[in-house]
């Protein structure tokens, strides 16, 4: 309706200043040019009295290049191969488990119909829960972990109504004062425990596993030889950015690969060729599944990077105007305080960008599709210094649940497959309404795939 119009348009959200960006120009100014201005995002956060709410997401700009600083390092490359390990070995568990829940079959000896939208938040809950803590979660085979059902109350059930929200959002100087918290006490409670406990163990222990929670430990607050104080990570800070990693490992990936298994489950030429590829990229391997591998499958990057298209988790991203800011038309500007909403999803299904696209078609996504599209037009794990820290865990997770899957199992449209998928309309997220029910029948003679270290 307002593209054309103008850079954005304005409203109020109750006292707050907002403006909807429209204009891709902007877009690429507010999350990377012209960052400095908009380097807060505009959450409330109050790690006084509400200390899982410290973490980097939520994190004001100071406390924010902080924690940016100390973690990037836990991000890399190489620090994804020394997790990589420990992903496969739940990806062949996860495959175990889909084999046990086909078992023999419908009355007609075919496969069966399974929520997948649950099993892959089993396998991401599993992932997280080794990474992130050391801890075998075991969700594959049991029912559903405290973890589970402790983030999904954050995620799905409000602490405050939205009248309440909004006034928090809107005077978070005088919500701080009044000691207002976002996060539940119990949901508080189960993740300072946790933490607490498992630093403890590992202590008396001497346990290392190299894991997301060593690289934390490492950067603890701590006395050198001659006792003075190396300012370092907090246990409340600690227990922030662990509660922060297993809400967005644990959500965003098992959703992606959902709606993944959903669309290739409705285009099964799609499903067919990306299982090629799959299978091709490892026989050329001696069907060892490496961290190199997944870069080699070039086709499943571009499903993903499809999926996420039409899927973004996060449907809007939103910073603040740290101050005044001229967009270089006399007749719009920003005033310091204004919150901004790039809606991520309206550029996803903007047809200049994306011809058809309500249609799922992984070549928008080959090197040179990528290359003839304006930068910004694809924000799934957002732009600029302050994109998605963990994008690189993410994508692995994602790309290994698949592969285990698609290498073993064919998906298909089952009558109790809701198109199309109604979503939550009070999450914050984009997530299934009621979670994806998919046909699953086994692939004869597909091979085992070896994993890394059995090899060393």
């Amino acid at each position: 309706q307002f593209k054309g119009t103008g850079p954005f348009c304005g409203f109020f959200l109750l006292a707050t200043n907002t403006a909807l960006i429209v204009d891709l120009e902007l877009v690429k100014k507010i999350l990377v040019k012209d960052f400095n201005y908009f380097s807060d995002r505009g959450l409330y956060t109050n790690a006084h009295n509400d200390p899982l709410s410290g973490n980097m997401f939520f994190a004001e700009v100071e406390g924010w290049k902080r924690l940016r600083a100390k973690l990037t390092p836990t991000f890399t490359s190489g620090k994804m191969k020394n997790m990589f390990h420990m992903v496969t070995a739940v990806g062949e568990r996860f495959a175990a488990t889909v084999h046990t829940r086909i078992g023999g079959g419908d009355a007609e000896g075919h496969g069966k119909v399974l929520l997948v939208s649950d099993l892959s938040g089993r396998y991401t809950t599993d992932t997280i829960g080794t990474c992130a803590f050391g801890l075998e979660c075991n969700s594959l085979d049991a029912e559903t972990p405290d973890f589970v059902l402790v983030t999904n109350s954050f995620i799905n059930r409000r602490r405050h109504n939205k009248l309440v929200e909004g006034l928090i959002f809107s005077f978070p100087r005088i919500a701080r004062f009044l000691g207002m918290r976002i996060v539940s006490q119990h949901v508080h409670d189960f993740y300072i425990k946790l933490v607490e406990d498992t630093l403890e163990y590992r202590k008396d222990t001497k346990l290392r596993r190299n894991d997301f929670l060593d690289l934390l430990i490492d950067m603890m607050e701590r006395e050198d030889a001659d006792g003075k104080r190396i300012e370092g990570l907090s246990v409340n800070e600690i227990a922030a950015q662990t509660f922060l990693m297993f809400l967005a490992g644990f959500e965003t990936s098992a959703t992606t690969m959902s709606f993944a298994l959903y669309l290739l489950a409705q285009h099964p030429d799609i499903q067919e060729r990306l299982r090629r590829d799959i299978n091709e990229v490892l026989a050329a391997n001696n069907d060892q599944l490496t961290y190199e591998c997944i870069k080699q499958m070039s086709y499943l990057q571009q499903v993903i990077c499809e999926t996420l298209r039409m899927y973004p988790i996060v449907p809007n991203l939103m910073r603040k105007a740290q101050s005044y800011y001229d967009t270089g038309d006399p007749k719009y500007y920003l005033e310091k305080g204004t919150l901004v909403i790039i809606p991520t999803i309206a550029i996803h299904y903007d047809p200049q960008y994306y011809p058809d696209p309500e249609r799922f078609e992984p070549a928008r996504f080959t090197p040179e599709e990528i290359q003839r599209r304006p930068a910004c037009t694809w924000l799934p794990f957002g732009e600029g210094p302050r994109n998605c820290i963990g994008m690189r865990f993410g994508r692995m997770q994602t790309s290994i649940g698949l592969i285990y899957l698609l290498r073993n199992f064919q998906f298909s449209v089952a009558a109790e497959t809701e198109i199309p998928c109604p979503l939550i309309k009070a999450s914050c997220l984009v997530s299934p309404e009621n979670g994806i029910r998919l046909r699953v029948d086994r692939v004869e003679g597909a091979k085992p795939i070896i994993r890394e270290w059995e090899n060393l």
